[in-house]
């Protein structure tokens, strides 16, 4: 049965097959928290757009302008709702980010061009949410540009960890099949911490609700420090075999 196969568009169970048992594995393997926080909103929102004539690549554009109102928000709004808006924003960007890859392998219509912008804007937006974040703590705190450095230092670092990872692809670890590799307990731990990125958008309403958004930059901080760190690890252990 084509993917196609009812009223011009496919069935919510196909919808739902189609995020088959690899891409589950790999998401657990480092980005659990997407597959538990977003990934079933996007289904519904799948459906109803293969039943439309937008693109994936129409979806990845239009999350654009989301990502670039996250500092906008954190600047502008009363400082007590800014932490809401970036917050509810940042998680409103992970569900479309799951929405284009779906639409594009339930729908078959995939591109070079729509992989390239959904990595460049999904970049864009790590940056543009740890220095948001770093804002937010120094209107919260009234502590001029500090945590706003900060926040700027952890995104720089977080986009050097993909840098990093990206160097070491194409490793034998990172070609075998997702049921195929090491699945020990350090490997567990290791796939826990890779995971909580996707956790950092509500981390941002927990921290606003709780009064520690200038710990939130540290832990972004030390975070994205141990992402260089286990990165720099997994890629020179690849090229040693």
């Amino acid at each position: 049965m084509s993917n196609n196969e009812t009223n011009g568009g496919p069935t919510f169970a196909r919808v739902v097959q189609n995020y088959d048992m690899d891409k589950r594995r790999g998401e657990l393997r480092g980005d659990w928290a997407v597959m538990v926080l977003y990934r079933i909103w996007s289904f519904p929102l799948i459906w109803l757009l293969a039943r439309t004539p937008v693109s994936p690549t129409a979806v990845t554009v239009a999350s654009l302008p989301l990502v670039l109102s996250m500092p906008v928000l954190a600047l502008m709004l009363p400082v007590d709702r800014a932490a809401l808006g970036v917050g509810l924003v940042a998680m409103a960007f992970q569900v479309l980010d799951c929405v284009d890859g779906g639409l594009a392998r339930c729908t078959g219509r995939t591109s070079r061009l729509g992989a390239t912008l959904d990595f460049l804007i999904d970049m864009a937006q790590w940056g543009l949410l740890y220095s948001s974040i770093g804002l937010l703590a120094d209107r919260v705190l009234d502590s001029g540009a500090v945590w706003t450095a900060v926040g700027c230092a952890a995104a720089w670092v977080r986009l050097y960890a993909r840098v990093v990872r990206d160097a070491g692809a194409g490793g034998a670890e990172a070609s075998a099949p997702a049921g195929e590799r090491a699945s020990g307990p350090v490997d567990v731990v290791f796939w826990f911490f890779a995971g909580l990125s996707g956790a950092i958008a509500p981390a941002v309403l927990l921290a606003w609700w709780s009064g520690t958004l200038p710990w939130l930059v540290v832990f972004l901080l030390v975070y994205a420090l141990a992402d260089v760190a286990e990165g720099m690890i997994a890629t020179l252990a690849r090229h040693e075999r």
